[in-house]
Parts: C-alpha cells; sequence; structure tokens
C-alpha cells in the first residue's frame, strides 16, 4: 500500500510541476521517490514519511534557488529602447527617404522593404545606401554609408 502511496505522490508532483513550473513539486516529488524506494526495501511507513518531510525540506531549501536563478532568467533587456538584432550592420538601399521618427521612411535591404528612421539631423534622400544601426520591434534605424 506504501507503493502506491509513494507513487500517486510522485506522479501528482510531476503533474503539478509541469504545469507550474515553479520548483516546488519537483523536490517534494524528488523525496517521494527517495520514500518509494524505501517502500520497495520493507522499510516501515513512519521512516518513510519522516525521511520524505526531511529530504523534501532540505532540497526544497537547498537546490531551489539554484534552480530558480538558473532556469528563471529575467530579461536584461529594455524593451522600450531600440537594440541590435540580425539585421544590424546589413547594408541597403532608401526606397523612400528616411527622417526622424515623426518621418519615417522605407528601405530595402536584402530584397525586402523595411520602415525605416534616422538619427541623422538631415533626411536620408532616395537611392542612397544605407546601414542598419539597431531595431525597435520592424522598424530599423539606419545611417547613411
Amino acid at each position: 500500500m506504501a507503493i502506491l502511496f509513494w507513487l500517486v505522490i510522485l506522479l501528482v508532483c510531476v503533474v503539478a510541476e509541469i504545469h507550474t513550473n515553479a520548483f516546488i513539486a519537483l523536490f517534494i516529488g524528488f523525496g517521494a521517490a527517495v520514500a518509494l524506494i524505501l517502500a520497495f526495501s520493507s522499510v516501515a511507513f513512519a521512516l518513510q514519511a519522516v525521511l520524505w518531510l526531511i529530504i523534501s525540506g532540505v532540497t526544497l531549501t537547498a537546490l531551489r534557488p539554484f534552480a530558480m536563478k538558473n532556469f528563471h532568467r529575467p530579461l536584461h533587456t529594455d524593451l522600450s529602447r531600440p537594440t541590435k538584432s540580425a539585421l544590424t550592420n546589413l547594408k541597403g538601399m532608401v526606397e523612400e527617404t528616411v527622417g526622424d521618427e515623426n518621418h519615417p521612411g522605407r528601405v530595402k535591404i536584402q530584397g525586402e522593404s523595411w520602415k525605416a528612421v534616422t538619427d541623422w539631423m538631415e533626411p536620408i534622400p532616395t537611392g542612397a545606401p544605407i546601414v542598419v544601426r539597431k531595431t525597435y520591434g520592424t522598424t530599423l534605424w539606419v545611417d547613411p554609408t
């Protein structure tokens, strides 16, 4: 009967961890797995339960912070600012005059047309060669070359 009890605990913990990804059920389930092994060895149920609590508690306090740090990394990118991307440093040509953020134009990069703006004081005229410096969503920040 103890074997079935620990199997149920273990399965519930696996399902809970899959759905929450909180790294709590993982360590409780690890303790249940150890208790399951002890149940197969005919160790008294009271000892199984005590060891389950101890092992779950120790692994939770010792390993959960490490797991949270390595698997739940916060984004260090400020998504409100333009950033470098796969398009950064690619060269192209202006299709429609490119101005500041209030006067965007269009550029062609590798055969595709993109909305573009520039930080330059003067607009970049149609036909001028450009290079991509940064991106924000699907808008490219370009400089003349």
